[in-house]
């Protein structure tokens, strides 16, 4: 299994090489779950995959203007999504279910704060996002682009940084992108889930004129006795 995260940072309709790179991208690493932010409902790739997005976002929403068809969270699945539950915030969080190889997975998928990580927005997010990751039930993939970098420069603060480590901690959670140096986006998952499995992550480089974002993967392997 290998799931991709990445902010796109506000692709527009008709920003034909941006659109183009991150399709070419996403050919390339062929994962079987993608979370994307900062997105736009016109991404397609293909057949093969799944789709659920949060809301389009209205022109102008939390004191800041939206462009056509952008939207905050979408989730893409080679595997089939058989439900989908509702969140807090239809425009800021998705989650939905799906069978995979290594058994059942709730996909949860997220911005922590819309406008960074230190304003009332992100610490709004952060509270309820830790009271739905907290109520899910089995096992769980909580991804997007968190607004906390948990080793290179420290954002958004040392407080916050170990708090949501020990929620995740209690909550039996690995950070799996936690060693990615400066990069706010990441992948969150059972302890339980990748007991007796392999678990390889990278990140891969970006050109600041398509996203100010890396894009982060990891691939789960079974361990072959």
């Amino acid at each position: 299994m290998k799931i991709l995260s990445w902010n796109i940072e506000r692709v527009k309709i008709n920003e034909n090489n941006e659109l183009d790179f991150i399709k070419e991208l996403i050919s390339s690493e062929n994962p079987d779950v993608i979370f994307l932010t900062e997105t736009n409902l016109i991404l397609d790739f293909g057949v093969e995959y799944f789709s659920f997005h949060s809301e389009e976002l209205p022109s102008f929403h939390d004191n800041q203007t939206y462009n056509e068809k952008e939207n905050r969270v979408s989730i893409y699945s080679k595997y089939p999504i058989f439900e989908i539950s509702e969140t807090y915030d239809n425009y800021t969080a998705i989650c939905g279910t799906v069978n995979t190889e290594f058994g059942e997975l709730t996909l949860y998928g997220s911005i922590i704060g819309s406008f960074g990580g230190r304003n009332s927005f992100f610490e709004n997010d952060l509270k309820h996002q830790k009271s739905e990751i907290e109520n899910l039930k089995g096992n769980i993939c909580f991804s997007g682009d968190f607004n906390i970098a948990f080793s290179g420069w420290r954002y958004p603060s040392k407080k916050i940084i170990e708090e949501t480590k020990t929620f995740f901690e209690r909550q039996n959670l690995k950070i799996i992108t936690e060693e990615n140096k400066d990069c706010a986006i990441h992948i969150v998952m059972n302890n339980d889930f990748l007991k007796q499995k392999i678990v390889k992550s990278k990140m891969i480089k970006i050109d600041r004129k398509i996203s100010d974002h890396n894009a982060v993967i990891c691939e789960i392997l079974s361990v072959i006795n």
